[in-house]
């Protein structure tokens, strides 16, 4: 670790600290900072809007010229469905089955169980994924998520505590 990098707002984005916890060992296996997650999570937004809107507005096209006006309510519905799909599927989905997103594939992180290198089930990586998803919609809560990640010794939020899981480093 850099002399003093602890001591900074960016020590402490990159896994440093000002309580004394020990800083996370670069390389494989070690718990993802603060800075890689972000990260993951920016190129997961930047994947997750256009492919919830890209088909909503195709969608609302589609309809208001073959029915009109009187298909605001099927597209409201369509519409409500198809982002509750894709908040069911991408993260999850993508956690179970690859123990990650695109986004932290791109970052070099894979989420796991505490204690193991093993993959979450379907339910763990959605418990995770929702309660990430609640905690994002309350500042106040998010806030305090964030400060959690970045004072706990093996980086771990709330949402990574509900569901025993824990995001590492893969190179």
């Amino acid at each position: 670790m850099i002399e003093g990098a602890g001591k900074t707002m960016f020590g402490q984005l990159a896994g440093g600290n000002d309580l004394g916890l020990p800083s996370p060992a670069p390389g494989p296996g070690a718990p993802a900072s603060l800075a890689l997650r972000s990260g993951a999570t920016v190129i997961d937004l930047a994947i997750a809007v256009p492919v919830i809107l890209v088909p909503l507005l195709a969608f609302e096209r589609i309809v208001l010229a073959g029915v009109g006006d009187e298909g605001a309510n099927i597209w409201r519905l369509v519409a409500v469905l198809w982002v509750v799909a894709f908040l069911l599927t991408y993260s999850p989905f993508s956690t179970y089955r690859w123990g990650r997103t695109l986004g932290k594939r791109v970052m070099g992180l894979k989420v796991v169980r505490v204690g193991s290198d093993s993959r979450l089930g379907y339910g763990r990586a959605l418990i995770r994924h929702l309660a990430n998803v609640g905690i994002g919609l309350v500042p106040v809560i998010l806030i305090a998520n964030i400060s959690l990640i970045g004072t706990d010794a093996q980086l771990r939020g709330m949402h990574d505590r509900l569901a025993r899981s824990a995001v590492v480093r893969t190179r």
